[in-house]
């Protein structure tokens, strides 16, 4: 085997096993400074949200630059992602996070449904139905309030509330590096005690039949789409649109270069050749 396909075994392993693992130097410094320009464009835009009182916090980033879509077509990431929801994956929303100096601690959580454990059979093609790409765009250390998670929590009904903190480790990295989780992994922030922001972006990711929080088929710009990836703009939904009856028996989806339905209908003339 080789050696890429030994590094591919031991990430989807440590998924199973433990509901996260880490990529280290998934982004370039480069794509890391544009990066947190990018943010700071976009926070000083006024469209940080007040959803998390002392973090900046924004949405929809795959909109937004260059980098950020980058960013969602890593291989290795796409790989673990596709391993917990599926090939057929999609982007559920791209958000940057980034805690002020002096920032709390957040509570430990699960994101996405109701917590659900794995059924005996066929575990991927089942549960999870989300999953996270957390990419560091600073320096991630217990000072500085690295993102902390409590190993295996993804397949076991815990009380958030009676985790003892030596249970819980912390995502400690250099810029670039990248947390793949299981959303029923429980986890959380923890505080930032330096004077400095501390800059990450949060994919959230889930399986193709859900509903994304982001409707992107409808608030990505036509040019973004129009120039972005296959793979881009199957990320942001264009192959599992509803379709929409035009008139009858003509069912049309949003109309986009290259976009695809999930089930192809194709209209009057194909009816009229099949009868």
């Amino acid at each position: 085997e080789s050696t890429t396909d030994l590094t591919i075994q031991k990430h989807r392993q440590e998924l199973d096993d433990l509901g996260y693992t880490i990529l280290h130097d998934v982004l370039t410094p480069e794509q890391v400074e544009e990066a947190i320009a990018a943010l700071k464009v976009t926070y000083a835009e006024d469209r940080a949200t007040e959803h998390e009182p002392g973090t900046l916090r924004t949405h929809n980033l795959s909109a937004r630059a260059e980098v950020f879509r980058e960013m969602l077509q890593v291989p290795l990431v796409m790989d673990c992602l596709a391993y917990l929801l599926g090939d057929d994956y999609i982007l559920c929303d791209s958000g940057g996070r980034s805690p002020k100096p002096g920032m709390k601690a957040q509570g430990l959580h699960r994101d996405g449904d109701d917590f659900m454990p794995n059924p005996p059979y066929n575990v991927h093609a089942v549960v999870p139905t989300f999953a996270q790409s957390l990419f560091a765009l600073s320096e991630f250390t217990a000072e500085s309030g690295a993102t902390r998670f409590v190993p295996a929590s993804h397949n076991k009904e815990m009380d958030s509330a009676t985790i003892p903190p030596e249970e819980e480790r912390q995502f400690i990295c250099k810029p670039g590096a990248c947390l793949i989780y299981d959303g029923r992994l429980l986890h959380g922030g923890a505080p930032n005690n330096t004077d400095e922001y501390r800059y990450a972006v949060l994919n959230f990711h889930c399986r193709a039949r859900m509903k994304p929080f982001c409707d992107h088929t409808r608030s990505i710009p036509r040019d973004i789409v129009e120039a972005a990836s296959p793979t881009m703009r199957r990320l942001w939904g264009f192959e599992c649109q509803s379709a929409w009856e035009e008139s009858p028996r003509n069912y049309k989806i949003i109309e986009v270069t290259g976009a695809k339905p999930r089930f192809e209908y194709r209209g009057k003339a194909a009816d009229k050749e099949n009868e």
